[in-house]
């Protein structure tokens, strides 16, 4: 196989449908008008009839969608999160490997290719596909999943796509556990845990806020969720600020950007100091309760004395 290029996604559609076939080769001397069949993702018996056309870039928008169930959230999509393969694909004027469409007539649905969607529309690029009418929406479903390998979801884009797979479970009168979500996934049911209580915890507004989704894993969505259930009216007021926050907007690698928007959402608030200083010397520290009223005294040993100690326990005695 040649060395991978930045605006080639082989990988994308089938490395898990179709992983033992030929249909690697034959998609990267596609050309358009050209016809080519491959066996249907959800039954390998069954052949699919593609053919292969270049789609002008003032179309794109026009012409196309992407399939309901993909699980990349196409609103999260933007110059960072296609960095990846924007400028050679820009460089080059369309994309290199096809992406793969379901012909609804009218519309095509992107089955596998949205990011090389979302890169021809931002490079002014035409978009190179292989469309069909054959594919079914079990077919779609498989394509779904396997066109992420190139570049994975976010966990919050995961726990969408898990909410979905627990409604269905429901309507099939199951409990939509994270257990059976998870041998459907084919993940733990940890996993399954903590991408569903990122998606349902953590706004898209805040997502947003960071130069891609994927810089909000595990450990970044269990702070921000803590920081959120702490005081959500400060939170929510954060990320308002944030959105127009000079300094680390003007942060320009990802990486530290993300840093710093996560240390400023989660920063613990200062609170008010809940002691008053009675007494304050290098020796002698006697401080009161704000709340209680309570005083506490700390005395360096250096000058605690035992004739010292002995005046004071007798001072304390004669409290009551």
């Amino acid at each position: 196989m040649a060395k991978k290029r930045k605006n080639d996604t082989r990988l994308d559609p089938f490395a898990t449908a179709v992983g033992s076939s030929s249909l690697d080769a034959l998609l990267e001397q596609a050309n358009a008008g050209d016809v080519i069949r491959m066996p249907a993702p959800s039954d390998q018996s069954r052949e699919i009839t593609l053919v292969c056309k270049v789609i002008s870039h003032k179309d794109i928008e026009s012409t196309t969608g992407v399939y309901g169930k993909n699980r990349r959230v196409q609103a999260l999509l933007n110059e960072k999160s296609v960095s990846d393969i924007l400028p050679a694909i820009a460089h080059d004027g369309r994309n290199q490997h096809p992406a793969l469409l379901w012909d609804q007539g009218d519309t095509s649905l992107v089955l596998a290719g949205s990011r090389r969607r979302m890169a021809c529309i931002l490079g002014n690029a035409d978009y190179l596909v292989l469309s069909s009418s054959d594919f079914t929406d079990q077919d779609a479903k498989i394509l779904a999943v396997s066109s992420d390998q190139y570049i994975a979801p976010s966990l919050w884009e995961l726990g969408q796509a898990y909410q979905q797979t627990k409604n269905d479970l429901i309507e099939q009168g199951k409990k939509g556990s994270y257990r059976e979500i998870a041998s459907i996934e084919g993940v733990s049911h940890t996993a399954v845990a903590d991408a569903i209580k990122a998606y349902e915890q953590i706004p898209a507004n805040v997502i947003a806020l960071y130069p891609t989704a994927n810089h909000v894993g595990r450990e970044v969505a269990k702070k921000l969720v803590s920081a959120k259930e702490r005081d959500p009216k400060s939170f929510n007021q954060l990320v308002a600020d944030l959105a127009s926050n000079v300094e680390i907007n003007a942060i320009e690698a990802d990486d530290k950007r993300a840093m710093a928007i996560t240390k400023c959402l989660t920063a613990e608030p200062q609170t008010a100091s809940k002691r008053e200083a009675v007494l304050e010397n290098n020796f002698v520290s006697v401080q009161r309760n704000l709340k209680s009223g309570d005083v506490s005294v700390k005395i360096d040993n250096k000058v605690m004395t035992d004739k010292r100690l002995e005046q004071l326990t007798k001072l304390l005695s004669a409290f009551n």
